[in-house]
């Protein structure tokens, strides 16, 4: 039998040890490293962009999208460590916090764009004794309850809610009242002549007329693992200017970005164009302005009884 060198062998064991390990973070020299965003599937974000223009590639790294089906599959990802980063409501980032999931919020990625619509006009106040279709594990859903506590004193007993999947909201229409849908499904129904009863940057007016609230009505956040942050700070800060590239990008070129979400999300032409009208992206850096609003928010959702605990010492916030 022929020997094989020891030294061939340790090589071989060498390589094989490199080529295993993660699926994100730095890779070999000449490859851009793999950063693994979550994001909820048929939830726009500017993601969408970044993917699409390949923004991600001339900021240095590859980002491997994960479209997941439910938002508690999004925290369960986080939780393992099975992604890198998350767009999620942020709401929810507070009560992962608090939930003691590592995570900072990185940056703003678009602001309030949720609507109640129903098959006839009516007050906000008016849902009491309705029947409500939601996706009752949303952010979205917990931050609509918020708003009705807060701002109409209905609570859950108030109004009977119907968990409904996305994907059957406007077949529900024919047996509840309203819907409390997001983007691009909100364009869609409106692009139908539903009615909208409110949306939520309305309540958030209200809300802050009444002084309840302060600052940007955030939606969506980006969130990273504490460790990832810790691990990989060069690439997470590239993200972050990929991420503020795709914002400009999506407000200075509204043509290429109505094509992009068009194809992504198989919408008409006439749902495209409310959806960009109404859609509002942040393309600044995590600052003053919006930590107020977030933090604003988390307290909204405190006295709607969706976060537990008072978020007002909470500080998760990377700023770079």
């Amino acid at each position: 039998m022929k020997k094989v060198p020891v030294l061939f062998i340790l090589g071989l064991m060498v390589l094989t040890a490199g080529c295993i390990g993660s699926n994100s973070g730095e890779k070999a020299s000449g490859e851009l490293p793999t950063v693994r965003a979550a994001t909820l599937l048929g939830g726009i974000s500017t993601l969408d962009v970044m993917g699409a223009k390949g923004l991600d590639e001339k900021n240095g790294f590859h980002v491997e999208v994960q479209r997941l089906g439910k938002t508690p599959d999004i925290v369960a990802a986080l939780n393992n460590g099975e992604t890198d980063l998350a767009v999620i409501p942020a709401e929810m980032a507070a009560n992962l916090a608090q939930s003691g999931v590592d995570i900072k919020i990185i940056s703003v990625d678009m602001f309030q764009n949720q609507v109640i619509v129903g098959k006839e006009k009516m007050k906000p106040e008016e849902l009491k004794g309705r029947k409500i279709g939601a996706v009752v594990a949303s952010g979205t859903f917990k931050l609509f309850q918020a708003y009705m506590k807060v701002l109409y004193n209905l609570t859950p007993n108030d109004y009977t809610v119907v968990n409904v999947p996305l994907g059957s909201m406007e077949d529900s229409l024919r047996d509840v009242d309203a819907v409390v849908v997001w983007e691009p499904l909100a364009s869609q129904l409106m692009a139908k002549n539903y009615t909208v009863i409110a949306t939520f940057s309305d309540l958030w007016d209200e809300a802050r007329a009444r002084g309840l609230v302060n600052g940007s009505p955030v939606m969506l956040v980006w969130v990273v693992r504490g460790d990832f942050l810790k691990e990989h700070k060069n690439l997470v800060d590239a993200f972050i200017r990929a991420q503020l590239d795709s914002a400009r990008y999506w407000k200075a070129n509204p043509d290429e970005t109505k094509a992009i979400l068009r194809n992504l999300y198989h919408l008409d032409e006439k749902t495209i164009e409310i959806l960009y009208t109404r859609t509002f992206v942040n393309e600044g850096k995590l600052d003053g302005e919006l930590i107020t609003g977030i933090k604003s928010e988390w307290e909204l959702a405190y006295l709607g009884g969706y976060l537990e605990k008072d978020p007002s010492g909470l500080d998760i916030f990377y700023e770079g």
